[in-house]
């Protein structure tokens, strides 16, 4: 009888044993079926290794990951759903299934699983998996538009960040999506010194500055991204028109009164020029008639200033000088309100203008 049990238990043994052999060959090949993008073919190997190690979780999570990857939501999402009764606080878990109802569009259910997932266990590196899951909620909401949402994941991802330029860029590139651009451009900066060169990191860098006024440092940045490679087309742009800036602002500092009394006189110029042609284009007399419109009025201002407007008087006159500036400004506002947003040496008087205006509030 012992003989007889100890054989019988040698021949289980060898069978179990015979079972899991059979179960990790069709696992690996799934694995690499995967790998290689072949889903369906991936399918049939994870199910014939659940055939022979049936209560294994991670050969029925790759088999969710398949199902997944192969377009079958539903049954990807039962399978999940089965492992998440068994472990709850699984990171991997949950964060498939925070991914599956992302693919769904069910923003409540994809951010409570998302947050499940970043607060949730993980066997390995934490930390890591933890700010990717993170990283991949807020891409998330941003998808879907809830930028005030996607805000708030970002700034509380900035708190425990490791001393990597690639990870800091990306989070504050994500900021810059949301205008956060306060939170986004210290890290931009904490980026470039560890890694002073990074293109990414300078035309960021660049961005969140002319979002924030902060022109001189735009064209400090974004010139040196430009010398590090191509520029994307919105930042050579913004390169540009904070060029224009700085070298058109009658109040910049450390100019002498004559380049003042130039660069007022040119506005001013410049900014008549705008309101006739935004006056043409929309119809409007500025010649006859009663001051109705917004045009019509600012014209009127500025053509009761305009005898006193001779370089001369604005070089000797700062009064006049601020006057006349002002005036430049008010009439790149209005006509901005009438025509839409302007390009060139117009766009740099009004974004000038409208950092003033934020400095006066």
């Amino acid at each position: 009888m012992i003989i007889l049990f100890s054989i019988t238990a040698f021949s289980v043994q060898a069978y179990r044993a015979k079972e899991l052999e059979l179960a990790r060959q069709w696992y690996t090949s799934g694995e690499r079926e995967l790998r290689a993008g072949r889903a369906e073919a991936a399918l049939e190997d994870f199910r014939s290794a659940l055939v022979y190690a049936p209560d294994d979780s991670l050969i029925e999570l790759q088999l969710a990951y398949a199902l997944a990857a192969a377009g079958h939501v539903l049954e990807a999402r039962a399978y999940l759903l089965g492992l998440w009764e068994r472990e709850p606080g699984s990171g991997t878990v949950n964060l498939e299934l925070a991914r599956l109802a992302a693919h769904s569009s069910s923003v409540p259910e994809a951010v409570q699983y998302y947050h499940d997932a970043i607060y949730g266990q993980w066997d390995d590196d934490p930390a890591g998996h933890r700010r990717r899951a993170g990283l991949e909620l807020a891409e998330f909401l941003l998808r879907v538009g809830q930028k005030a949402q996607a805000q708030a994941e970002l700034i509380a991802l900035t708190a425990d960040l490791p001393p990597d330029p690639a990870l800091e860029t990306q989070v504050a590139t994500l900021l810059l999506e949301t205008a956060e651009y306060e939170h986004a451009a210290p890290l931009f900066r904490q980026a470039l010194r560890l890694r002073p060169n990074y293109a990414q990191a300078l035309e960021g860098a660049g961005e969140a500055s002319f979002e924030m006024g902060n022109y001189r440092d735009t064209r400090l940045y974004l010139a040196r991204a430009k010398r590090e490679g191509a520029l994307a087309p919105q930042s050579q742009s913004r390169l540009e028109t904070a060029t224009l800036i700085l070298e058109s602002d009658p109040l910049a500092p450390r100019l002498s009164g004559q380049e003042r009394a130039t660069r007022a006189l040119q506005a001013f110029t410049q900014s008549m020029e705008r309101l006739s042609g935004c006056a043409a284009a929309r119809g409007v007399s500025l010649e006859n008639g009663p001051q109705q419109s917004d045009l019509q009025k600012v014209d009127a201002l500025a053509l009761a200033l305009q005898p006193k407007v001779r370089e001369r008087n604005l070089a000797r006159d700062p009064d006049l000088l601020l006057k006349v500036t002002d005036m430049a400004f008010e009439i790149e506002k209005v006509t901005a309100r009438v025509c839409g947003e302007p390009q060139g040496v117009d766009l740099a008087l009004l974004l000038l203008a409208r950092l003033q205006e934020g400095r006066n509030e």
